[in-house]
């Protein structure tokens, strides 16, 4: 192993864990106050650097095309959930569309050239489907069905965001929790899922910030 791959994965991982703590720290502050914004925007300065390197270890170092498509929807969540935040029931922009659409593809793409990759095929099936659900959506949403759906931003932004920490959690639980695979990675987007619907429900009864 080289030197530069090392230090690229000793810079992946770092930011990664990093991520996970301010990503805490974001869904634990009070939604919409300061410091639910400060921590939101760290954890999303140290995702950028978790999927930049990721992507250098893809191109460079010929990582898992799995773990490719793990960084493509981290990324992309975390992105998305952050434009939909600013955007709010405005239609976003046409670069918002070209990053989903080359998003999707990217990992359509990886998927179809790497078909035996050698991970857990729930784990495989189920991050693929959750990259296609949410950059289909985000797609439909702005191509035919944007005044229909422009009042969920808030749910996207939720929904979003905490795909972004179930995804690093997943990593961390598939990489460093081998011996328990598939579970290790699978139980993390469990959680994302139970804490999005939490905050749905929150959301619904008005005790949830805007």
């Amino acid at each position: 192993m080289s030197f530069l791959h090392s230090g690229n994965i000793f810079v992946h991982v770092a930011a990664g864990l990093l991520a996970i703590v301010l990503g805490t720290f974001a869904l634990t502050t009070g939604k919409g106050g300061p410091a639910h914004r400060k921590f939101g925007r760290w954890f999303l300065m140290t995702l950028a650097v978790v999927v930049g390197t990721g992507l250098i270890g893809a191109v460079f170092f010929r990582a898992s095309p799995f773990l490719l498509i793990l960084t493509l929807l981290a990324g992309y969540v975390g992105y998305a959930g952050f434009r939909v935040v600013r955007f709010r029931e405005r239609r976003l922009a046409v670069q918002d569309m070209l990053v989903a659409a080359g998003v999707l593809a990217t990992g359509l793409g990886s998927q179809l050239l790497n078909p035996n990759i050698s991970w857990n095929s729930s784990v495989i099936t189920s991050t693929l489907s959750a990259l296609v659900l949410v950059t289909v959506y985000d797609l439909l949403k702005y191509f035919w069905f944007f005044e229909r759906w422009k009042k969920l931003w808030l749910y996207e932004h939720i929904y979003k965001m905490t795909s972004a920490f179930s995804a690093l959690l997943s990593a961390f639980g598939g990489n460093v929790l081998r011996d328990y695979q598939p579970y290790s990675q699978l139980l993390p987007s469990v959680l994302g899922v139970g804490i999005f619907v939490w905050f749905w429900w929150r959301v619904g009864r008005g005790k949830q910030a805007v």
